[in-house]
């Protein structure tokens, strides 16, 4: 039953998030007594200055668990365990840098 749960989605939360430092920016939605099921990471739509150029690399730190991707991966899911604390960090953070991210909760 706990499998199947987790295809299931209450609720959902999207989120573009300004990648302009090399700062660690939070993902809002997703807190221990929300967690996200599952995560989808992509280019922000509608905007040519949202692309990331292919030396980019975005580190997502989840559960304390950190993933390293580049341009290329995007768009990136995430699924399969519950979520409680989500961060994303650009390595070149430049003005116009936007990564959305959807979750489901």
């Amino acid at each position: 039953q706990e499998a199947v749960n987790m295809d299931a989605f209450g609720d959902f939360n999207y989120q573009e998030i300004l990648m302009d430092d090399e700062t660690a920016n939070s993902v809002t939605a997703v807190t221990s007594s929300n967690p996200a099921k599952k995560v989808v990471f992509y280019n922000q739509p509608g905007s040519a200055a949202a692309t990331f150029d292919a030396t980019d690399v975005l580190t997502i730190t989840a559960n304390s668990k950190t993933l390293k991707l580049d341009a290329s991966d995007l768009p990136f899911t995430l699924s399969g365990l519950l979520i409680t604390s989500l961060t994303i960090t650009s390595n070149d953070g430049e003005a116009g840098d936007y990564i959305s991210v959807l979750t489901f909760h």
